[in-house]
């Protein structure tokens, strides 16, 4: 490859970078979320960001900076918590493209500099190289593996540029792979070396190492007969050990390449002819070069998002931020999210999910719907954006999802924040237009509402606990629940007073009025503190059968809104 191609597309793609990731920096501190962070001005968030960072370097909090660096960083012990097979998949990941970049693609700036005698073609470079490649490739695997094993039927977010870098990257690690089995098995590298080394490309001349080097090296010589006489080989490895032993060791240890050097081995004539050798090493390097260009606008910029966002909550383990630090903060999360899925699994919504179909109740999906809200795109299609409203305000803030994150983030105060931009863009909560509505004024609207207005869907599917009988029938009227229940509490010191109690919701189930509780104010109010689950005498699950009457509220009741405002 011409050195000067070869700088040009280095020193294009290093630019391109750079810029992407300035550009993506520099939204941590453009990008606001939630009504608060609009009153917040630039200068204020950089303020807060170089006090927070000058009181965490010179403060007894340096030393939790560099436990998190060691512990969240580079063990990476949140996942590790979460889920075993995930957290060795990235470790491998992480290990190997670390030694590929420094070994590999930084050979002559750093290994050439620490080992004396470097050469890519001896041991331990090159099973070293092969064992990087192949720990990369193990990690996606065991990644790839670990999503199938925890199907939850639902698809989880994804963008189509992101799995377009992973495919990138599969491309750079198997071109990479071909280019040195290639390099093994073809005679025109052999005459290269030798005329290099040797001063002869004569094949009559170098045939003791040409002998050599087709049954100990894996040289694919198509005019070489078997089997070789001893004493031809032996000639042909003094002449290896004076010519070529310094530079080049056998490449058995290449385990990946190697192997895959004795399958190419009966076209590799053809290949040495067409080139292969040049247009190999072309595609390699300029995937490579690519993968840089456009890496800040992938979700591999995570790799720089989350050591900040980590050490952001080492510094500040209290969550003690100003508001400032809060706005910057919530942005900084729409980039260290790594779309792991983990929070959807733990999501304590994630069955309401799957029965209603919008995607919009799962964190992950949540979070996308905040970027795009943050950045001017969600409101441009009504559907979208009124499900992503009732994903929003049907969540329970159970904390789950913050839990269990691996990176750290904090998604209750950015759930929060996102549902006062929802408010603000006049996207209510579901709780707001259905209280507007008596329970028996919507009721009567969906026992009256034409079929074409009212969504016939699977309800007992949505629903499953308030449809079956056994979930309530246990109940006894004790009223357990509506004594420790904070809503009646709250509502009895308040105008704001409520149309059912818990126990007078699972007394109308029972009775076989499920339509009549859709619109209950209790079912809207209701906090899911899960105190009347938790204290129930019968062991009804009394909370999740509130939140199953919200999904369902949701699908029913807004397949007769129109009609019922209209009437």
């Amino acid at each position: 490859m011409s050195p000067a191609l070869f700088q040009t597309a280095l020193y294009a793609s290093l630019a391109l970078c750079s810029l992407g990731l300035v550009w993506r920096v520099s939204a941590w501190f453009r990008v606001r979320i939630g009504p608060d962070a609009r009153t917040v001005a630039l200068s204020q968030r950089v303020a807060a960001l170089l006090r927070g960072g000058a009181l965490a370097l010179f403060s007894r909090r340096v030393f939790q900076l560099a436990g998190a660096v060691f512990l969240d960083l580079l063990l990476q012990r949140r996942l590790f918590a979460n889920e075993k097979l995930r957290w060795l998949g990235h470790l491998l990941i992480l290990t190997g493209f670390t030694l590929l970049l420094l070994m590999h693609a930084l050979a002559a700036i750093v290994t050439a500099k620490l080992f004396q005698g470097y050469q890519p073609t001896l041991d331990p470079y090159l099973f070293l190289r092969n064992l990087s490649g192949a720990m990369v490739i193990t990690g996606v695997g065991l990644l790839l593996f670990g999503r199938w094993r925890r199907q939850t039927g639902l698809p989880q977010a994804r963008r189509p540029m992101d799995m377009a870098f992973v495919a990138l990257l599969g491309f750079v690690l198997v071109s990479g792979f071909l280019l040195e089995a290639h390099k093994i098995a073809s005679p025109r590298a052999f005459y290269r070396m030798s005329d290099q080394f040797i001063g002869s490309t004569d094949a009559g001349r170098l045939t003791p190492l040409r002998a050599v080097w087709a049954s100990e090296f894996g040289v694919a010589f198509d005019d070489l007969k078997l089997p070789i006489d001893p004493r031809l080989l032996e000639q042909g490895r003094e002449l290896h050990r004076s010519a070529c032993a310094s530079c080049h060791t056998k490449p058995v240890s290449a385990f990946v390449s190697y192997p895959m050097a004795r399958v190419l081995a009966p076209v590799t004539d053809l290949l040495d002819t067409g080139r292969a050798d040049a247009w190999l090493l072309y595609l390699h390097v300029f995937a490579c070069f690519l993968g840089l260009a456009v890496l800040p606008f992938t979700l591999m910029f995570h790799l720089v998002a989350v050591p900040i966002s980590l050490l952001v909550n080492a510094a500040a383990p209290n969550r003690d931020f100003s508001l400032a630090g809060r706005a910057s903060r919530r942005a900084l999360a729409l980039d260290a999210c790594v779309r792991c899925g983990i929070c959807d699994l733990h999501c304590s919504v994630a069955p309401l999910a799957r029965y209603l179909g919008n995607l919009g109740l799962l964190p992950a999906h949540k979070l996308q719907a905040t970027a795009a809200l943050a950045g001017g795109r969600l409101l441009g299609c009504e559907d979208v954006a009124l499900r992503a409203a009732d994903g929003a305000f049907l969540c329970t803030d159970c904390g789950r999802c913050t839990a269990h994150c691996p990176v750290g983030l904090d998604l209750e105060d950015l759930w929060e924040a996102g549902r006062g931009d929802l408010a603000a863009a006049g996207l209510p909560s579901p709780a707001q237009w259905v209280q507007a509505h008596p329970a028996l004024a919507w009721a009567e609207s969906l026992e009256r509402g034409p079929a074409e207005h009212v969504d016939s869907g699977p309800d007992d599917l949505l629903a499953p606990l308030s449809a079956d009988r056994r979930s309530f029938s246990r109940c006894v009227q004790c009223q357990t629940c509506t004594n420790v229940c904070p809503v009646v509490a709250h509502s009895m010191d308040s105008n704001h007073g409520i149309d059912l109690t818990p126990q007078k919701v699972m007394n109308l189930l029972r009775l076989g009025l499920r339509d009549l509780t859709l619109g209950s104010r209790m079912v809207w109010d209701c906090a899911t503190c899960y105190q009347c689950q938790e204290n129930c005498p019968a062991g009804v699950r009394v909370a999740d059968i509130m939140c199953e009457l919200r999904a369902l509220g949701v699908r029913r009741l807004g397949a007769v809104r129109s009609l019922r405002e209209s009437s």
